[in-house]
């Protein structure tokens, strides 16, 4: 009974992504979250592989997996590295681009959805509660 609110407050959070996903395929179906942060992960940064992987802790075996599915949907493209031709950078096609404008517009519409009636007292108090639910967990891990 004690923590009742605690696994309460999970639940909404699990529902509150789960809405923001749905969200976002109303904008761009046919697309995977893993592929959003891949896509997001390769228009920020030029990166080779390995170094993907390593930012999203997956292995390079799962990655490859993924990049071949979205090099065959025509959204990114590998460019061989001039010298090491073993080694391919990892970057946004001209498809890959539109679709990266479109996700963008879409999170920036949800944003303001969720974002209405909302004051800023009401960021700070939903921050200050998460901090401290951090706070709680990095001192037991210590």
């Amino acid at each position: 009974m004690e923590y009742e609110y605690l696994n309460i407050i999970i639940g909404e959070l699990k529902i509150l992504r789960k809405l923001q996903l749905k969200l976002l395929s109303q904008y761009c179906e046919n697309i995977t979250p893993e592929q959003v942060k891949l896509l997001y992960l390769i228009k920020k940064e030029k990166l080779k592989q390995k170094e993907i992987a390593q930012h999203l802790h997956i292995t390079e075996a799962t990655l490859s997996v993924r990049i071949k599915r979205l090099v065959d949907l025509g959204w990114i493209e590998r460019v061989m590295d001039k010298d090491d031709k073993r080694l391919n950078t990892i970057v946004l096609s001209d498809q890959g681009e539109q679709l990266m404008d479109k996700i963008e517009d879409a999170f920036n519409h949800y944003q303001k959805i969720i974002c209405q009636g909302l004051t800023k007292k009401d960021y700070e108090y939903v921050l200050q509660f998460i901090h401290k639910i951090q706070e709680n967990l990095k001192e037991e891990m210590e």
